[in-house]
């Protein structure tokens, strides 16, 4: 059996970076939600008309155009 020695330092870096990457992902769109709640609700008080949900959407959709 040619089995490698277990290294458990090396599984526990892996899984600290997977950790890191996942909160600065969850970060990200958390921020990105936020700014984009922020853009509606300016939105709205300019015109009290517009539905904030669609508001929400639109300013949504221009964060995630701007991340690629």
């Amino acid at each position: 059996m040619s089995e490698e020695p277990l290294n458990r330092e090396d599984d526990l870096q892996e899984d600290v970076r997977d950790t890191a990457e996942d909160t600065e992902s969850g970060l990200d769109e958390a921020g990105d939600k936020i700014k984009s709640g922020a853009k509606a609700m300016g939105n709205k008080i300019k015109d009290p008309d517009k539905d904030m949900g669609t508001e929400y959407n639109k300013e949504k959709f221009k964060e995630e155009v701007k991340d690629y």
